[in-house]
């Protein structure tokens, strides 16, 4: 499987001036995320769960105001999110992952893995792989601007 990845710590600006966030404040974020994509990801129009799970939830994203997409996204001893494509040809999987790096900050990772019929057309156009990293790329830092936002918004101890 072809796989694509980004990871940035997740540190931002607030009122106090740089705030890391730690692992259970990004799970928590990612949660939210998770229920609701809409503020985390330009171009996520709509979000609706269709179903709950024990390990997470069945939801369909509205993308441009128009596609239709479900993923089945499952949660992993709350470091790691999987968003399982189901009506995506192109697309696998994509994990958000929290980690560290050297300096001990908290760390996202979105790591993006192409079906073997994205994989193959990949392979066959060479700017498939390019655009769809660009898009995946382009919505790391974003996404970390809003954990950290919605995490300040939250407050602290919540």
């Amino acid at each position: 499987m072809t796989e694509l990845s980004w990871t940035l710590p997740v540190v931002g600006e607030d009122e106090g001036g740089r705030r890391r966030l730690d692992p259970e404040e990004v799970w928590q974020g990612l949660l939210r995320k998770a229920e609701n994509p809409v503020p985390f990801i330009a171009g996520i129009t709509g979000c609706q769960v269709l179903e709950r799970h024990e390990d997470g939830l069945l939801r369909e994203i509205t993308v441009a105001g128009r596609a239709k997409a479900r993923e089945r996204v499952v949660f992993h001893d709350r470091r790691l999110m999987v968003f399982h494509q189901i009506d995506d040809p192109y697309l696998a999987e994509i994990h958000n992952e929290i980690g560290r790096d050297e300096q001990g900050a908290t760390t996202l990772t979105i790591r993006v893995l192409l079906s073997a019929e994205g994989k193959a057309k990949g392979e066959r156009d060479g700017s498939f792989v390019e655009s769809t990293s660009r898009y995946f790329g382009g919505i790391v830092q974003p996404i970390v601007d809003t954990l950290v936002r919605s995490r300040s918004e939250v407050g602290p101890g919540a």
